[in-house]
């Protein structure tokens, strides 16, 4: 089958593998886009929370198609405006699908593992370990420690 069936396949049985070069690379074309200010609103939450699922390069202009998944998303005038921000001559194309790696979702990765670091820092202090062997109803509150 070809690629854009098996996306298809892929987007009526949910998430999507994302290629991990793709994956790369779309994170590194979102985050610049959005250092630049390139793009903003829903325009900007399309890039964040899609997937690069494939590069057409053999059409004229390329098809890269994205793996979205929020309906609300899939506009045609959010595909567009996302298109003009990427600055080249190519196609979007969405594909109603979650991918299984987007920008958000690294993000949301990085942020849980700084999370749980900072937890981990806190809760091998040796301060903090005395207190709690000193008082016996001192505790660590959950959700108390934030990263930095």
């Amino acid at each position: 089958p070809s690629a854009a069936t098996a996306a298809a396949t892929a987007a009526s049985a949910g998430t999507v593998a994302i290629a991990p070069a793709l994956a790369e690379r779309w994170n590194s074309i979102v985050c610049g886009l959005i250092e630049q200010g390139a793009v903003q609103a829903l325009a900007r939450e399309l890039a964040w929370s899609s997937g690069l699922l494939e590069i057409d390069e053999l059409s004229v202009p390329p098809v890269w198609r994205l793996a979205v998944e929020r309906e609300a998303l899939r506009l045609p005038a959010l595909r567009d405006k996302l298109a003009q921000a990427l600055g080249t001559e190519l196609h979007l194309e969405l594909v109603a699908a979650v991918p299984d790696d987007s920008p958000a979702r690294r993000d949301a990765a990085e942020r849980a593992r700084r999370q749980s670091e900072a937890e981990a820092l806190i809760q091998s202090d040796p301060v903090v370990r005395e207190l709690l062997d000193q008082f016996s109803g001192a505790r660590v509150v959950p959700g108390s420690i934030k990263p930095v």
